[in-house]
């Protein structure tokens, strides 16, 4: 799974699985639509076959790729055991809460040192 949220963190991925979603395509069409080199669409084509979301069928000359909807299926299955908002962690007062950078205090307010007499 980690392969598959690797492979779909790069949003050129992301636009060319919208491109085939909605119809089969070759490398030279997606080329035109995403205005980007060959040989860059081939390689994200070749990452996105590796996990598993995309397929190809070769057709003549060319390869048509389409979108896989049985692994965006499993995939969606496992996002969707998340909620939408995740909780915030309840944080007690001086217990687990997130450490302070040094000089700093809670309310981020810078601390300094004052002697007794409140001079520096």
């Amino acid at each position: 799974m980690a392969r598959l949220h690797k492979a779909l963190s790069v949003p050129v991925r992301l636009k060319i699985l919208r491109l085939i979603a909605g119809r089969p395509l070759c490398v030279n069409a997606i080329t035109r639509f995403l205005l980007i080199s060959q040989p860059a669409v081939s390689q994200h084509l070749s990452v996105l076959r590796q996990v598993g979301l995309v397929r190809g069928k070769k057709n003549g000359y060319m390869v048509h790729y389409r979108l896989n909807p049985e692994k965006l299926r499993e995939f969606r299955k496992v996002v969707a055991c998340f909620p939408d908002k995740p909780a915030a962690p309840a944080l007690d007062e001086g217990e687990g809460g997130a450490p302070e950078q040094a000089g700093e205090s809670a309310t981020g307010r810078v601390a300094t040192s004052m002697s007794v007499n409140g001079t520096p």
